[in-house]
């Protein structure tokens, strides 16, 4: 569950040894140690799915939190992180987005179909005048494997897994390298030209 994954973030990172620690989460709010003091907060869409009785369901919700201190991020297998579930579910969501149409403000939620891993990759060897395995060099600061990730993960509808497993790394390392390529582009928008 995506609310016991961030409220268990400061443990992870590190910050406080009890959660309890923590007086900057709503997870205080959630158990009920404390008067809430996040405006409009709705803690019961999450708690009613621990119990009918409010005290029960905060103890049931801090007990699930802890026994899930291990827990993997719950959206690292998310379609271009708005959604979450099976294939089935997953090809619904595109159909539905396809059907809106492009006309919505949310980039992640425009359908994708123009272009490919593959479409991209060739593009990039032809534009740079390079080999595709210069693209999948490991080798530091390759400015056409970061270009690539990238470019993949904006403009294709590939998961951070799918990606990572193209270029044989961590889903979380193509969301760190994609971010990385971002910000250096805002600096220089040279970076794209060919």
């Amino acid at each position: 569950m995506l609310s016991a994954y961030i409220h268990l973030n400061p443990l992870r990172a590190g910050v406080v040894k009890h959660l309890e620690e923590y007086q900057w989460s709503s997870f205080l709010d959630y158990i009920g140690t404390r008067e809430a003091v996040i405006e409009r907060l709705d803690v019961s869409f999450i708690l009613n799915r621990f119990g009918n009785n409010l005290a029960q369901a905060q103890g049931r919700y801090k007990g699930f939190v802890m026994d899930n201190m291990e827990m993997e991020n719950p959206l690292k297998d998310a379609f271009k992180g708005i959604a979450v579930g099976t294939e089935a579910f997953i090809e619904k969501v595109k159909e539905k987005i396809k059907s809106i149409g492009k006309n919505r403000e949310i980039r992640e939620t425009k359908f994708l179909e123009a272009y490919s891993a593959e479409g991209i990759i060739r593009e990039l060897s032809r534009c740079f005048g390079i080999e595709k395995q210069d693209i999948f060099s490991k080798k530091r600061g390759n400015i056409y494997r970061q270009m690539a990730l990238y470019l993949i993960k904006r403009h294709t509808s590939l998961s951070l897994k799918e990606i990572g497993n193209l270029f044989n790394m961590d889903y979380t390392a193509v969301s760190y390298a994609a971010k990385r390529f971002e910000e250096r582009f805002k600096e220089d928008k040279r970076v794209l030209k060919c």
